[in-house]
């Protein structure tokens, strides 16, 4: 039987799992494709991939034929660094702006959309884009996720930087999540021991990354050489236990996600008659 497609999410917040793996210090069964969260949501989705790590957005629009893999995920409990608003006036203030958004990550959106219209009553356009941080460099409104947003806090005014994980926690006393590990139900049907054995070496990967902070930060300067007081805080703020709280604010960000769908199919059917 072939071994296990696993998709690697090809961004710095997956070091304190995936370093384990590239030190060789714990092994996995699998073939490995490294890419940025959209293009591994549709790969696991269309069964080029049978393991991944995914957009949270995605598994919950997905629930039906996708299954979490052990308590694996990416989840900021405030201020997350890697997920910003970049924007020269207040988020209340772009109702019917139009927002560049990277074409990298689903969550990071439908976190946006949700923090605008359900907290800051507006309803912006959005315009998805190549260069989200290039958009933002001049002068637009613009959301900019993972390397980029490591790369935008040294370079753009403080003051028109919206860390969307703290506004998120500051909203609901919850933590935000980002991402999660998935498995297709079809794939768990069919080779539940496989997947048990990968979500057990991912586990051990994290459990290593979690003993060899500095190792991680190793790593996360090779593949973007920032410095390492941001390595150290960046990761220290993120969380990779999919646990009881963080059960929560998954859940409650389906509910409001649920909430938006409703809104907008009655203004449809309304606008209709």
């Amino acid at each position: 039987m072939p071994r296990l497609r696993y998709g690697r999410i090809s961004y710095v917040n997956v070091a304190p799992i995936e370093t384990a793996f590239d030190a060789g210090a714990v092994a996995r069964d699998a073939d490995v494709v490294v890419d940025v969260p959209t293009r591994l949501n549709a790969a696991l989705l269309a069964g080029r991939l049978d393991v991944a790590a995914v957009s949270a957005a995605h598994y919950l629009e997905h629930r039906d034929s996708l299954e979490l893999v052990g308590d694996l995920c990416i989840a900021a409990d405030g201020p997350v660094r890697s997920v910003l608003l970049l924007s020269p006036v207040p988020p209340a203030l772009l109702g019917g702006a139009s927002i560049a958004v990277t074409a990298q990550s689903a969550t990071g959106k439908a976190l946006l959309a949700t923090l605008l219209e359900k907290l800051q009553g507006v309803q912006p356009a959005y315009e998805v884009v190549d260069d989200a941080l290039a958009a933002a460099a001049s002068g637009r409104p613009a959301l900019v996720i993972g390397d980029d947003a490591l790369v935008a806090r040294k370079i753009c005014p403080p003051a028109c930087i919206y860390d969307l994980g703290e506004a998120w926690h500051t909203w609901t006393g919850l933590p935000f999540v980002f991402a999660v590990w998935a498995v297709r139900r079809d794939v768990l049907a069919a080779r539940p021991d496989d997947v048990a054995a990968l979500a057990g070496a991912l586990a051990q990967g994290r459990a290593w990354g979690t003993a060899h902070r500095e190792a991680v930060v190793d790593a996360a300067l090779v593949q973007a050489p920032y410095h390492r007081a941001l390595y150290d805080d960046y990761f220290m703020r993120l969380s990779y236990t999919l646990d009881e709280r963080a059960l929560r604010g998954l859940e409650h960000f389906a509910t409001l996600r649920q909430a938006q769908g409703d809104e907008r199919q009655a203004e449809d059917v309304r606008v209709a008659r």
